[in-house]
């Protein structure tokens, strides 16, 4: 029984080295073959492929992703790149007019100018523009929706935090936005029908 085993497996090897000896040239010529396909190929740099991957990702959005990706883009026409700068930049503990506090709007509000304010939530932030002159800009992402003069004062404004905004709807169709430190107290307003 042994001899039979050893016999096939003599047979099996001979029969295999013959078949792998008639094809050496067949393999020789399909790697050729193989190289050959890859001999005309161009050199892809990273920009080329990055560009390449950006271009495949926009064909896959939809109409109505793309045009939220042109509003969320800050080099899309729609972005403020003066306040996308101010909303970029890291906020300073240290500096209180650089930190931006969200505010709800309760009512569609205009400005002086008759900008239309829907209502809604916004970061209102504060911008010094000389010794006693300040600006509170109402943005939404990085879009700055509109820049309200805003006067400082004495008052105590109610608020139970040491930092705070808040929009509060007062008589003669106003609405005033309140903005507050430490050291600060400032007063806005914008209007509504």
């Amino acid at each position: 029984m042994k001899c039979i085993y050893k016999f096939l497996i003599i047979v099996f090897m001979l029969s295999f080295s013959c078949c792998y000896a008639e094809n050496s040239d067949n393999s020789r010529d399909a790697s050729e073959i193989f190289n050959k396909g890859f001999s005309n190929q161009k050199l892809v740099t990273d920009s080329t492929f990055k560009k390449t991957i950006e271009e495949i990702k926009e064909r896959s959005l939809t109409n109505k992703q793309k045009k939220i990706k042109a509003m969320v883009q800050p080099h899309s026409p729609a972005a403020d790149g003066e306040h996308f700068k101010m909303f970029a930049k890291s906020q300073d503990p240290d500096d209180e007019l650089s930190q931006s506090l969200t505010v709800m709007i309760p009512v569609n509000a205009y400005s002086d100018n008759g900008i239309l304010i829907p209502a809604g939530y916004y970061k209102l932030s504060c911008r010094k523009i000389s010794d006693n002159t300040y600006v509170l800009d109402l943005s939404q992402g990085t879009k700055r929706i509109i820049s309200v003069e805003a006067a400082q004062t004495q008052e105590d404004l109610e608020q139970e935090s040491i930092q705070f905004c808040n929009a509060e709807i007062i008589s003669n169709g106003r609405i005033r936005l309140m903005y507050g430190t430490i050291d600060l107290n400032l007063v806005g307003y914008i209007y509504y029908d």
